[in-house]
C-alpha cells in the first residue's frame, strides 16, 4: 500500500541518538531536479547521443521526459545502479529541429503537471518547432507566473495565444529566429533560464535588465555554467546530487549537532571549498540555524565566535542592537533550501530574519504564508512583515510540537516539517505523497535502518481522529501515491 493521507513522524529517541555516535546514517541524495530538467532540454536540442547519468526520477522530471517523447525526441530511461531514485537517461539530440508539431485545429498537447521548470523551459523550446503546441498543467500551474517569458517570446517574433499570459497557452513554433531580447526575472529566474537553454538553437541573444544583480540570480548562473560545460555534440554528462534535497539531511545535523547523525554523500561542496558553485543550496550547511541545546561545548564556542563576528559586522553597518537577528536572503544566500532553514530556525537560540522571500509566494503554494501558518501551529513565534519572516527563539515555558501540518500539496513543506518532526513530538503530516515531485524516496530514506536511512518511526494515522493506526515499515508502505 502507498503512503496514507496522514502520517506521524516520531522524534528520535535517546537510544537512537546514542546509536548514531558509532553508526552514522550515510545518505545518498538523488540528482538535482534543476540540473536534470535543464540537461534534458540541452540534450534534446543537441546533436548525437547524449547520456545523462545520475538524473533524478521524480514527478517533475517524468513530466519533462513525457513531453520530450511527445515532441518526437528519442529518449530511453534505465535504472541507475548507483541509486534507485536516479535514472540513466539517453537522448538522441534533434540538432535544434523538433520532430513533431500540431496544427491550429489540433495542437500537440504537452502536460507539465506542476513542474515550473518544464512549463517555462518547454515554452521557449517549442517555439523552435514548426507548428502549434498547447502547454497545460495542474490548476496551481495555471496560476503561476509566465507573463514575462511569454512577452519575451513575442518580442522574438513568436505567436503565443493566452487570455491572461499564463498557462494553458498555445505556442506557434516558427523555428529559429535570430534576435535579441531582455527578459525580466522579478517573478521567476526560470524565465531567463528558459530562453538561455534554447538560445543556442534559436540564435537568440538573451539578457536580463541592466539593474539586475547576478548575485541575486543563482539559478540563471547555474544555467549559464551548464551551457558552457554541456556536451552539446554528444557524450556523457553527470548530474550533481541535489543540494536543495540534501538540506533536509544537513538540517538533521543542525538539529542534533552534538551527535551529527548523518553523513551526506556525493554532494558538491560550496564553491569556496572547491565545488562547482552551480547550486546555491550547497551553502546550507554553513548557514543552517543550529539547535544550541544539542551542540557540544566546542561547537557552541564556534557558534559564539560566529555570533561575535556577526555582531561586529552589524555594528560596522550601523546596527547596534545585540538582539538583531541573523539575516538570510532568498536571493543571495540560499535558494529553495531557505524553507528548510526557516522550518528549523525556531529551535535556534537567537532570532533569524529570512528576507526577500517574494518569489516563494508564487511557487507550488503561497509558501511564505504556508510557513508562517504551520510554524505558528507548532507554537513557534513568527512575525511576517512584507516579504520577510522573522522567527524568534522558543520561550523556556513553551512546548512546541503537537500539530497537524497542512502541506498544501507542496513537496518542500512536507519534507521541511517531517525533518522538524525528528526534534518535536506529535507532528502529523498531511498528504505526504506530494514528495513525489522531487524526492519520491524521502520517507523510505527516513524509515530505512542505518546506514542507508535514519531508522525513523513513521505511523499511519486516522485522517478523522489523528489516532495512530499502524507503523509503516515496508518500502511499499512508504511510496508516494500517484
Amino acid at each position: 500500500m502507498p503512503l496514507p493521507e496522514l502520517i506521524e513522524i516520531v522524534p528520535f529517541s535517546k537510544e537512537q541518538l546514542r546509536s548514531f555516535q558509532w553508526k552514522k546514517a550515510e545518505i545518498m541524495v538523488p540528482g538535482s531536479k534543476s540540473i536534470t530538467n535543464r540537461a534534458i532540454v540541452l540534450a534534446a536540442l543537441g546533436q548525437g547521443e547524449i547520456i545523462l547519468k545520475g538524473a533524478l526520477w521524480s514527478e517533475d522530471t517524468e513530466a519533462m521526459v513525457d513531453c520530450m517523447k511527445r515532441l518526437g525526441i528519442q529518449v530511453e530511461v534505465a535504472m541507475d545502479p548507483q541509486l534507485d531514485a536516479n535514472r540513466i537517461i539517453t537522448i538522441q539530440g534533434c540538432n535544434g529541429t523538433i520532430p513533431k508539431a500540431g496544427t491550429e485545429t489540433e495542437p500537440l498537447e504537452l502536460f507539465v503537471a506542476n513542474a515550473g521548470t518544464a512549463a517555462r523551459f518547454l515554452s521557449a523550446m517549442v517555439c523552435l518547432g514548426n507548428g502549434v503546441y498547447r502547454l497545460s498543467g495542474v490548476p496551481r500551474m495555471h496560476e503561476r507566473p509566465q507573463k514575462e517569458l511569454i512577452e519575451a517570446l513575442r518580442k522574438l517574433g513568436y505567436r503565443v495565444d493566452t487570455p491572461n499570459n499564463k498557462l494553458p497557452a498555445l505556442f506557434h513554433g516558427k523555428g529559429p529566429m535570430r534576435g535579441s531580447v531582455t527578459v525580466s526575472v522579478e517573478e521567476s529566474s526560470q524565465f531567463a533560464s528558459a530562453l538561455l537553454l534554447s538560445s543556442r538553437a534559436g540564435e537568440w541573444d538573451v539578457s536580463i535588465p541592466a539593474g539586475a544583480n547576478p548575485d541575486e540570480l543563482p539559478y540563471v548562473e547555474m544555467t549559464r555554467e551548464l551551457l558552457k560545460a554541456f556536451p552539446h555534440n554528444g557524450g556523457e554528462f553527470q548530474i550533481e546530487a541535489d543540494a536543495s534535497s540534501a538540506s533536509y539531511f544537513h538540517a538533521v545535523n543542525a538539529l542534533f549537532g552534538k551527535i551529527q547523525p548523518v553523513k551526506v554523500l556525493a554532494c558538491q561542496p560550496p564553491k569556496s571549498k572547491g565545488g562547482t558553485g552551480w547550486q546555491i543550496d550547497a551553502e546550507f550547511p554553513r548557514l543552517a540555524p543550529l539547535n544550541e541545546k544539542m551542540y557540544s561545548v566546542r561547537q557552541q564556542a564556534a557558534e559564539c565566535w560566529k555570533g561575535f563576528f556577526y555582531f561586529v559586522s552589524r555594528c560596522l553597518l550601523g546596527h547596534e542592537n545585540i538582539h538583531d537577528p541573523y539575516i538570510i536572503s532568498r536571493k543571495t544566500h540560499l535558494g529553495d533550501s531557505i524553507m528548510t532553514a526557516i522550518a528549523i530556525s525556531g529551535l535556534a537560540d537567537g532570532p533569524y530574519a529570512f528576507v526577500q522571500l517574494g518569489v516563494l509566494r508564487k511557487q507550488e503554494c503561497e509558501r511564505v504564508k504556508a510557513l508562517y501558518d504551520e510554524l505558528r501551529k507548532c507554537k513557534f513565534r513568527v512575525i511576517e512583515s512584507g516579504d520577510t519572516l522573522e522567527v524568534l527563539p522558543v520561550r523556556n515555558e513553551a512546548s512546541p510540537g503537537n500539530a497537524r501540518i497542512c502541506t498544501y500539496h507542496d513537496h518542500r513543506m512536507a519534507m521541511c516539517f517531517a525533518t522538524l518532526a525528528l526534534a518535536l513530538p506529535g507532528l502529523k503530516i498531511e498528504d505526504p505523497s506530494c514528495v513525489r515531485k522531487t524526492v519520491p524516496s524521502f520517507f523510505q530514506i527516513l524509515a530505512a535502518p542505518p546506514p542507508k536511512g535514519l531508522g525513523v518511526e513513521i505511523w499511519e494515522c486516522d485522517p478523522s481522529t489523528g489516532a495512530r493506526v499502524r507503523r509503516l515499515e515496508l518500502p511499499n508502505d512508504l511510496e508516494p501515491r500517484k
